[in-house]
């Protein structure tokens, strides 16, 4: 048996109804029996699991949520580390569980946008272009680790606090669009994500914080897939998280798509996902197609 007595599982949402939380909280805790489980939504659902602690918190916008996620998650996690889940990630299969990754203060599945830092400065690339550079010299690759789905030490949960000199940091944005002018930003950086494993990451890795190399990232979960994923065996995943599949059922498990099989079929290796989902018994529905 396996001992998560360290780790506490926590899923935060602003919505008012948080019952597809519980759903990720309840798959994940199944698979880690021993973890406490905490939800923090605005209100509690109703017919919430005995195993589950609530703690209210205020409706949180978008941006909200990941000021919470940086400056407030210590505050409701009493354990070493922490687990987060959502709807849209958890735990898959805890075979696939190594005690390595306690060894690292962030982990958590690789995504597709990337920071590169070479003696020409500092550049964002997207769609896994920042595995082609992992091995070239001069260059320093940090890929963004992904947050939905993630373990965070007490160090990294407390980090901002701990070190008040590093503070939050948004570049100037390098997209505007639309006929209704609109601000963006290729790497994200309004997200606490980013911001942690990219953004601030050498100032955190400079007080002592560790992040988890990209071998363990690839093997701790998913998201959407891309090169850096051609090898990789889907059924050793860790967990999964991405905004595609949605838990919407856990008796049994069901996940919507929030996109077209069609279109699912076209990107690379969402399929096997899918298969590897429905290998460990969850159904699965699809957008509709068009008529």
């Amino acid at each position: 048996m396996k001992d998560f007595s360290k780790i506490t599982l926590v899923s935060v949402t602003g919505l008012p109804d948080a019952t597809r939380a519980v759903y990720a909280l309840v798959l994940s805790q199944r698979q880690m029996p021993g973890a406490r489980a905490v939800l923090c939504s605005p209100n509690a659902p109703a017919n919430l699991p005995d195993g589950i602690e609530h703690r209210k918190i205020a409706p949180l916008s978008y941006h909200e949520y990941s000021w919470f996620m940086m400056y407030a998650l210590w505050r409701v996690v009493d354990t070493e580390f922490a687990l987060i889940v959502q709807d849209d990630g958890w735990v898959l299969d805890t075979a696939n569980w190594s005690d390595d990754f306690l060894d690292y203060d962030y982990v958590g599945p690789a995504a597709h946008v990337g920071r590169i830092d070479s003696k020409e400065g500092t550049r964002w690339v997207t769609h896994y272009k920042w595995g082609a550079e992992l091995d070239k010299p001069g260059h320093t690759v940090m890929p963004v680790i992904n947050g939905g789905f993630c373990l965070r030490s007490r160090r990294m949960m407390r980090a901002l606090i701990d070190h008040p000199e590093i503070k939050m940091t948004i570049p100037a944005p390098d997209k505007f669009g639309g006929d209704a002018i609109k601000v963006e930003w290729t790497n994200c950086a309004l997200n606490e994500d980013v911001q942690l494993t990219c953004v601030l990451r050498p100032e955190l890795e400079a007080v002592g914080l560790r992040f988890a190399p990209v071998e363990m990232c690839l093997r701790f979960g998913i998201e959407h897939a891309g090169p850096v994923h051609r090898e990789v065996n889907m059924m050793s995943l860790f967990g999964q998280h991405c905004k595609w599949r949605r838990l919407i059922g856990i008796d049994p498990p069901v996940i919507q798509y929030r996109t077209k099989r069609s279109i699912a079929e076209r990107a690379f290796r969402e399929m096997d996902i899918a298969r590897m989902l429905e290998a460990r018994g969850y159904q699965l529905r699809f957008a509709p197609e068009d008529a």
